[in-house]
């Protein structure tokens, strides 16, 4: 009967270390990628040569919105 008792706060035990590592771990504000670092050696290169990327643009109504023409133009 003692060893029905102890499997299931056993089960508990570990549950708990689990749900308190994960959280631990798996919960940090850094990102991959710094913003400010280049993510590749051609992100680099271009930044180099053609100066830093328009990433967003305002629209006619004043909304951000992706740059795609000004990013995948024709550079001289």
């Amino acid at each position: 009967m003692s060893r029905n008792l102890k499997t299931p706060s056993r089960r508990i035990n570990v549950i708990l270390l689990v749900v308190v590592s994960v959280s631990v771990c798996g919960c940090r504000r850094e990102s991959l990628f710094k913003k400010n670092m280049p993510r590749t050696q051609f992100e680099a290169y271009n930044t180099m040569r053609y100066g830093p990327q328009i990433t967003e643009q305002s629209d006619p109504f004043g909304l951000p919105e992706p740059a795609l023409r000004a990013r995948l133009g024709h550079k001289d």
